[in-house]
């Protein structure tokens, strides 16, 4: 009898078994080959080069420095260094049990979800499952059953080397969840899982993404899904298509609740990418890959990337003058904001809004109002946090006229820090932001001044790269988009762009929102980055913008302290 992967090929066509591997019902799988009592399945493949040449590839790429509570890895081993890096990022620290999230492939199992006792040989030693926790989860509902089809489901097979490689301590709960569970089946699998999860835990999610698509739709199937995911809409990922955007729905909507219901957890999506990239010879119908780590990510969390990823920083409200300025006098007070700062960014590229004109000298006699900031204090701290551009479409810019906004621009030009006014675009690497106002200069108080031939500005591009919007909008301290927000996002959507960042309200929205069933994704309010405004007034957050090699995007959001009161000695 052939064995392992090999086992898998014999039966299943070469382009099905690299692109797809699921939903194909294969006679030789219907005899269940469970092992005798007390021993373990018998190693799946041959191939140990395999898991240590994936091992090798990912062996530099950063550890998260916070411990993760789940993953989200492939199962195509076409994908292998894919898999082995969501489990290197969780490697920095240890577990006592893994739970594996994975279709039932083959649709073996006779109820909605299976489990299994019995431990496995790998390439790399035995893993032994959880038999405790697997006894307490079959307790937990008459819908999960015992089976023995983890002989050769490779949803979980393809994952143990890995497993036993990085955490050779860990016992596992296997779980394969059927074609057949709706979401009534997902809650119930919820409640029996919540009580074996605790904080020594780690939930791995085995799934493959977009299937049978070309690489221009799957590309659209995948941004939708992260858009979905980033928003962390339980909803809308129960209503996701299968398999056109996942290959186990189930599991993603499982591991999504899972992960907000026990660890107030969010989703960071490190990787996204097509079989095309790992494939000598172009696909038609290709399957999609994502990683993805789960935690609370806290300050500090060194937020890892792979190569190729650009990663952007999206800041608010940002003012070098008035009390600011002399909030951040001291060295001290200017390490606590710098270190509040590059700790959350890890000095990757910012791009913020600025309000105001820079000026050799401010004079005395502004009003209130009337925005200006030093030169030498702005651009000297515009360096030092990295900023690569600068929005100056916004209700300030002008508050000096025509002439303090070019002298602006030629501060900034000498700085080399790019920047984009109303209607402007700017590009850096792997993405375009282009700058709308709805608000006019202090001065004027006019509103609604973005119009139909602004917006069409947003399709002159070459959709060569990404487009993210920066717009200044709203009503200062409202954290919730008016219709007018509402109406001019989904026409920017409509034009081509994939994130919608706003400013101006002064205060954090909520966020990340997924548009139009996630074909766009955006966030009404950043708030205050660097303003002189207390907490009791204000507050503010930082949007994680990622670039993926194949055109995607994944946005999150980071909440930041009120830097104004931090530099004056507050926490």
């Amino acid at each position: 009898m052939l064995s392992g992967l090999s086992f898998v090929r014999a039966c299943v066509p070469a382009i099905v078994l690299l692109v797809t591997l699921a939903f194909v019902a294969c006679p030789a799988f219907s005899a269940t080959l469970c092992p005798a009592s007390g021993a373990n399945y018998p190693q799946f493949d041959s191939n140990p080069e395999l898991y240590r040449g994936a091992i090798e590839k990912v062996s530099t790429f950063e550890r998260s420095n916070q411990k993760l509570s789940g993953i989200i890895v492939p199962h195509h081993l076409l994908a292998d260094e894919l898999v082995a890096l969501g489990f290197r990022a969780a490697s920095a620290f240890t577990y006592k049990r893994i739970v594996i999230l994975a279709p039932d492939h083959f649709r073996r199992s006779e109820t909605l979800f299976a489990t299994s006792a019995f431990g496995y040989e790998t390439e790399f030693g035995p893993v032994a499952a959880d038999d405790e926790a697997v006894a307490r989860l079959l307790s937990g509902s008459d819908q999960i059953g015992t089976s023995c089809l983890f002989d050769r489901e490779h949803g979980v097979r393809a994952l143990l080397p890995f497993i036993r490689h990085y955490f050779p301590q860990a016992r596992i709960v296997p779980v394969a969840m059927s074609i057949r569970s709706k979401r009534s089946d997902w809650d119930g699998l919820i409640d029996a899982l919540l009580p074996i999860i605790d904080d020594d835990t780690l939930i791995v999610e085995s799934t493959d993404y977009s299937h049978y698509l070309t690489q221009p739709e799957a590309r659209l199937f995948d941004q939708q899904t992260l858009n979905i995911m980033a928003a962390g809409e339980l909803d809308a990922i129960a209503a996701l298509r299968q398999p056109e955007h996942a290959d186990s729905v189930g599991a993603l909507y499982v591991q999504t609740a899972l992960q907000m219901r026990r660890f107030g957890a969010s989703p960071l999506v490190v990787a996204n990418e097509s079989s095309n990239a790992f494939s000598q010879e172009p696909m038609t119908e290709t399957t999609s890959y994502m990683v993805t780590l789960f935690g609370r990510f806290e300050e500090g969390f060194n937020s890892p990337a792979v190569d190729g990823t650009h990663v952007y920083y999206f800041a608010g409200d940002t003012n070098f003058g008035r009390a600011m300025k002399m909030a951040l006098l001291s060295p001290e007070a200017e390490d606590r904001v710098r270190e509040a700062i590059l700790s959350r960014t890890q000095g990757r590229p910012v791009i913020l809004n600025l309000e105001g004109v820079i000026l050799p000298n401010v004079p005395e006699a502004l009003d209130d109002l009337t925005l200006a900031m030093p030169a030498d204090l702005t651009l000297r701290w515009l360096k030092d946090i990295n900023v690569a551009a600068v929005s100056l479409a916004n209700n300030h810019a002008t508050d000096l006229g025509e002439s303090g906004l070019e002298e602006t621009r030629l501060a900034l030009d000498g700085a080399g820090i790019a920047h984009f006014a109303q209607g402007e675009m700017v590009r850096l690497p792997g993405l375009d932001i282009a700058g709308l106002t709805d608000l006019d200069s202090n001065a004027l108080h006019q509103t609604e001044l973005i119009h139909p031939h602004l917006l069409d500005r947003l399709s002159e591009g070459d959709g060569a790269q990404v487009l993210a919007v920066m717009v200044h909008w709203g009503r200062e301290y409202r954290p919730e988009p008016s219709p007018r927000e509402m109406d001019l996002a989904e026409e920017m959507r409509l034009r081509g762009a994939s994130a919608i960042i706003g400013a101006h309200p002064h205060v954090a929205s909520e966020g990340p929102q997924a548009l139009a069933g996630g074909e766009a994704i955006g966030v009404y309010s950043l708030g205050n980055f660097l303003f002189d405004q207390t907490a009791r007034r204000a507050s503010g957050q930082l949007v994680e913008l990622r670039v993926f090699a194949q055109g995607t995007v994944f946005l999150r959001t980071i909440k930041l302290p009120n830097l104004f009161d931090l530099a004056a000695g507050g926490n």
